[in-house]
């Protein structure tokens, strides 16, 4: 085999040492720094609000909470391929526009009906909003340096998680949820207003087709890595819609602690695991990946107090930390510049998809055989990803050259 060019092995090298903490990339982190922490307010007082003011159960609860990531996979496909075809800027700013009055609307709920209905616009608004920042972020990442920059950039989200939860369990116990709402509409806002100066100097747009098409709105390149993603977001469906009622049950006085143990792990994988996917590809990191997830669901079956409890957000933030930023990693490498809006709107189509059918099926599941062993079921479900993933995407990895435009 003849050896690469000197020519090819200085412009990688140049690559890699490309900056990527430039004053965009810095923006964009902020800007879903703020989008996220707003949402994560809601995340363990939301199944309050609708059992306590609102009178639901956990039935209900996950329908409240899942009704919004369905929501948001009607509206996926469609943000991408506006991303991709009028641009990031503008699609970007309408979106934290809409999501910043959505976060204010909650004010205003006083039945199950209207929180219903507002999940389904709030989710319209999440939807095109998480898919644009994730395609910006991926924008003026440099290309060879994806897998870290993507990580990087996920743990705005991993400190949103920190962050959110436990600072909208501190405002409710010392406020109201009045108060919640109105905090979580603020930084919202501060979100839209850290995007206003990104300067989009790497924004690509395909051009629109008279005759549009399924793969217009859909990448089908991706779609291996969604139905990973899909499965992946079941089971973590059963974690942001019924951790908290779990951690009251079996007597945990702050549930909320279960999300910030799972950030901050998070906070230590994702670089590790963006620099690993760089540099020795996939293979190594995933079934880690994949085992720490199960291994989170069986100690939350065994759970009975706070240690186990703890130890399975530990478990959770390594799994969690290694797989979800190396398939984006790999489903953004593997299409042209102009497809990643397509492809982020697939991913995250597949995402929500599996967040909303898994906050509800596993709601109706807990209802008949309790949270416990629906936490177990949710163990043996990650080996169906796990599987498709060494079937396939993994030997595609090594197989196929990957687009690194």
């Amino acid at each position: 085999m003849e050896p690469f060019p000197d020519s090819i092995i200085q412009g990688v090298k140049m690559e890699q040492k490309a900056p990527l903490w430039t004053k965009d990339f810095v923006l964009i982190c902020l800007t879903n720094l703020m989008v996220f922490t707003s949402f994560y307010f809601l995340l363990p007082t939301l199944p309050v609000f609708v059992t306590d003011m609102l009178g639901g159960d956990e039935s209900n609860v996950g329908y409240i909470i899942g009704v919004l990531s369905l929501t948001a996979v009607l509206v996926r496909p469609l943000s991408g391929f506006l991303l991709d075809a009028v641009g990031r800027r503008k699609i970007l700013f309408f979106s934290l526009v809409a999501f910043s009055l959505a976060m204010g609307a909650y004010y205003f709920v006083t039945s199950l009906t209207l929180l219903f209905l507002l999940r389904v616009l709030h989710g319209l608004s999440w939807g095109f909003t998480t898919t644009g920042a994730g395609t910006v972020a991926a924008d003026v990442v440099p290309p060879a340096r994806r897998g870290e920059g993507l990580g990087y950039y996920g743990l705005s989200n991993t400190l949103a998680m920190a962050l959110g939860p436990s600072a909208g369990l501190l405002i409710l116990d010392r406020t109201s949820f009045s108060m919640l709402f109105i905090a979580g509409f603020i930084i919202a806002v501060a979100g839209l207003l850290a995007s206003q100066g990104i300067a989009y100097r790497h924004e690509v747009k395909g051009k629109i087709r008279s005759k549009l098409s399924f793969s217009d709105f859909f990448e089908p390149k991706v779609y291996s890595l969604s139905w990973i993603m899909f499965f992946t977001a079941v089971v973590y469906g059963g974690i942001v819609s019924f951790i908290t009622l779990l951690g009251k049950k079996i007597g945990v006085g702050n549930p909320g602690i279960y999300f910030l143990i799972y950030a901050l792990t998070l906070l230590l994988v994702r670089p590790y695991a963006g620099k690993t996917f760089d540099r020795k590809g996939p293979l190594p990191i995933m079934a880690a990946g994949f085992v720490a997830i199960a291994l989170a669901f069986v100690l939350l079956f065994a759970a009975r107090g706070e240690w186990l409890f703890s130890a399975s957000a530990v478990a959770m933030g390594i799994g969690f930390g290694i797989v979800h930023p190396t398939a984006m990693a790999m489903a953004i490498n593997r299409v042209e510049p102009f497809r990643r809006g397509a492809a982020n709107g697939t991913l995250f189509s597949a995402f929500d998809l599996g967040i909303g059918l898994g906050s509800i099926l596993l709601g109706i599941l807990s209802e008949k055989v309790g949270l416990s062993y629906m936490y177990l079921t949710c163990a043996v479900i990650i080996l169906i990803p796990l599987t498709l993933f060494y079937l396939k995407d993994a030997k595609a990895y090594y197989r196929e050259k990957q687009w690194d435009g």
